[in-house]
Formats: C-alpha cells, structure tokens, sequence
C-alpha cells in the first residue's frame, strides 16, 4: 500500500514546475518605463584573471536622475555612482578616490565613456545595442542577453548583469539623491 503513495507523490513532485525565472529581457520589444523603481541586480565583472562578484542596487527616475551602489565581500561599498541633469560623481570609498563630471556620458575606469541612461535600461531588462556615449559602437563591446542576464564583452573583459527584482512601487529617501565626497578623497577624473 505504501508503494503506489510513493510514487503519487513522486509523479506530482516531477510535474511541478520549480520556480519560474523572470525572463526580463525578451525579444527586443520595448517596454514602458515605470515613473521610478528600485532594482536588485548583481553584476560579475571579469578583467583577465581577475573576477569579482557586486552586489547592485539602482534607485532609479528614468531619465531624469540614477543612484547606484555597488558592494562587494561582506557589504563593503565597491562604488557608489550618482547622476543628474546638472553632473554625475562616482565615488570609491575603498581607494577614497572619486571622479565626476557633466552631461549623459559617465566615464567608467576600463570601459571608457558609458552613457547612462542606455547602461540604466539594461536594469529595467530592456536591451540596447550600445553602451557608448556616441553610438557608434566604437567600444569594440558586444552585448549578449538570456533570460535575466545581460553579458558585456569589451576585449578580454567582460560584465555580466543579472537582475534579481525590479520593484516600480519601492519609496526610499531625499537623501539618496545626494553623494557626498570626503575631502581627504582624490580626483581622478
């Protein structure tokens, strides 16, 4: 009697489907922005022998202002970057250096000249064609996309992003639209 409620189960245990994967980036078909979201995502980025895994988190009003925090081993901040319509920082509070600047082209160490508001859309799952401010795809960088992952190649190197949730309703603080820079800090850009 035993046997045939072992293997009912084990028939409905092989015909239920485990968790979904959201497919984020599906065919190339565009979709509407939320007016502001928060996304979860983590990026593995890849230069020569060397490999490290980030923690993301992008606060985000399509084309108007983009926070993103990046952290690393045990939560330490990587980077965090800030832009707005009136200029950009990027701060590296490990190396206690930091960069900034105007306009839509944020330069990134290694992949030059990324335009925000394109490396943005890929965390909402929209593909792009580029990431270069001018696109002209001069970056020599190619772009792959599968289910929630977005691969980026420049060269040797490489970016992968993968977005963990994407939520259009998250509330957050004033204070995220602000970046202070120690003083004590280095431009290097």
């Amino acid at each position: 009697m035993k046997i045939p409620w072992l293997l009912a189960a084990l028939l409905l245990i092989s015909c239920t489907s485990g968790p979904k994967v959201q497919n984020y980036f599906r065919d190339g078909k565009k979709q509407s922005l939320p007016d502001s979201a928060k996304i979860k995502a983590v990026l593995s980025v890849s230069q020569g022998s060397v490999k490290e895994k980030l923690s993301a988190v992008l606060f985000a009003v399509p084309n108007e202002k983009y926070r993103l925090e990046l952290s690393g081993t045990l939560g330490l901040s990587a980077a965090s970057i800030l832009w707005k319509s009136d200029g950009w920082k990027v701060v590296f509070p490990q190396d206690e250096r930091y960069m900034e600047g105007t306009g839509d082209c944020v330069f990134v160490p290694v992949y030059g000249g990324v335009d925000i508001h394109k490396f943005a859309t890929l965390f909402f799952g929209q593909r792009v064609n580029a990431l270069d401010c001018n696109n002209s795809g001069s970056h020599n960088l190619s772009l792959e996309y599968v289910e929630n992952h977005a691969l980026t190649f420049f060269g040797n190197d490489s970016l992968k992003l993968e977005i963990k949730t994407i939520d259009p309703k998250a509330v957050w603080k004033g204070g995220v639209w602000n970046l202070n820079v120690p003083e004590k800090y280095v431009r290097i850009f």
